[in-house]
């Protein structure tokens, strides 16, 4: 009877391509995956592998078998990673750095945190977190979309069959301040190329958008950077104490015009959607469909604010 442990070591190794990377990957010796693997080739009755050359290569049966069996790893993982968040009541959710986002989630945890719960949160790039979702590592991802990304990113929705919401559009903004400070915006549009930037690790906010002032004039802070780091702390930690600038999403709090944070950039390629992916195969928890609906909220009664406001 063939064992998952067999199909995992089996896909591990065609992946890779050897016998002593596959070895590392899953953590035992070279000879005890040649082993699980000979032993899966005499269940099955033909070889996976050809061995003639240095490195293997998979047999034609060999390739068929690893299209099934990929696909049986994979389920099996994703049942491993559904049963571990039942048993454990753990709520995994993905994100992108924000410290709006941080912000958010902390209040909403005070309303809810007498709820014999786990919350999970994982901060990466909107791809990576895409991946995530897919292989439901994450219940939801809350995500930044570039307009430049838009066209690969969809792609990946429907070859995965997930779904994407918007829920906002944004632009962008160099913060002078953590965005829960004001600003005195002392630093004038045409000092924004000459000042010092702290950015996030696999920054899209650098490596994409094509920024500019609301008058027109060109940002690009790349060749400025000083600090580049994957740690909120340490971000809001330099914005506060080093005077260093951040290049980011525009924010979503209510701020009177003159003392906003930093100032507000538009995106030439278009304005950036912010919002959540789910997978359509999983039905999300209780928990996670109330953190979705905070957050519309919490952006609902920003904008009512903003509206009332003009009004005045």
């Amino acid at each position: 009877m063939i064992e998952i442990k067999q199909l995992k070591y089996f896909v591990v190794t065609a992946d890779v391509g050897s016998f002593s990377e596959a070895a590392k990957l899953l953590y035992t010796t070279q000879s005890s995956v040649s082993k699980v693997i000979i032993g899966l080739e005499k269940e099955l009755g033909y070889s996976l592998f050809d061995r003639n050359n240095k490195k293997i290569e998979l047999t034609v049966e060999g390739r068929a078998f690893f299209e099934r069996a990929s696909k049986l790893v994979n389920e099996f993982d994703n049942l491993e990673n559904e049963s571990a968040g039942r048993k454990s009541n753990r709520i995994h959710i993905g994100m992108n750095h924000s410290s709006w986002l941080a912000n958010c989630f902390s209040d909403f945890f005070k309303l809810h945190e007498d709820e014999d719960v786990c919350y999970c949160l994982h901060t990466d790039t909107t791809l990576d977190i895409v991946e995530r979702v897919r292989m439901m590592v994450d219940e939801v991802g809350v995500v930044y979309v570039f307009p430049e990304d838009r066209m690969q990113f969809n792609y990946l929705l429907k070859k995965y069959q997930l779904k994407f919401e918007c829920i906002k559009s944004v632009g962008g903004m160099i913060y002078f301040n953590p965005e829960d400070k004001n600003s005195d915006n002392s630093i004038h549009p045409k000092d924004v190329n000459s000042l010092k930037y702290i950015q996030n690790e696999q920054d899209d906010f650098i490596t994409r958008g094509k920024w500019q002032t609301p008058c027109g004039r060109s940002v690009n802070v790349e060749n400025n950077i000083s600090v580049i780091t994957n740690s909120d702390y340490i971000m809001q930690a330099m914005l506060k104490e080093n005077g260093l600038a951040n290049l980011s999403a525009d924010s979503f709090n209510n701020y009177y015009e003159n003392n906003r944070p930093g100032l507000k950039l538009e995106n030439a390629a278009g304005t950036i959607e912010f919002g959540v992916v789910l997978n359509e195969k999983r039905k999300i928890s209780d928990q996670a469909n109330a953190f979705i609906l905070y957050i519309k909220n919490v952006l609902c009664a920003s904008q009512a604010y903003n509206f009332a406001s003009l009004q005045k």
